[in-house]
């Protein structure tokens, strides 16, 4: 039964990362063609601007670190006296995790979005994910 549970949340996890990545792929995409205002009423305003070849480049990024304790067990066989002496122990083990996203919209000099692309993981583009309307266009 455990078994199962294991695969039904990888499963879910993966479904949740495919629609993340969709939602961001098909929110951004929406965008091109559009004033660049579009892109600021639904992710707010950007962490920056930058200028690139006569062209604006609005950024914005997220960024989550950290780190947290999970439980580890070990068994082992040693031998005494010939015998077989089965040894259970626990301890802990550090796991660190890095969600982060970073959104780029590249407007040209009339105002209107040529390009919108991000780079990120699912824990880090969740959260912009979760901004753009079920199906825009």
């Amino acid at each position: 039964m455990k078994i199962r549970s294991i695969y039904a949340l990888v499963a879910l996890a993966a479904a949740a990362g495919c629609q993340t990545f969709e939602k961001m792929d098909e929110g951004l995409g929406s965008l091109e063609g559009k004033p660049y205002r579009a892109a600021f009423k639904i992710l707010g305003f950007p962490d920056a601007e930058t200028k690139i070849d006569g062209k604006r480049v609005f950024t914005w990024r997220s960024r989550d670190t950290g780190s947290y304790t999970v439980p580890t067990f070990n068994s082992s066989t040693a031998h005494v006296n010939g015998q077989p002496v089965y040894v259970e122990s626990e301890g802990t083990a550090t796991e660190t995790y890095d969600y982060h996203c970073k959104i780029d919209v590249i407007v040209g000099s009339s105002g209107i979005i040529e390009l919108a692309k991000y780079d990120g993981n699912i824990g880090g583009c969740e959260g912009y994910a979760r901004l753009f309307p079920r199906n825009p266009k």
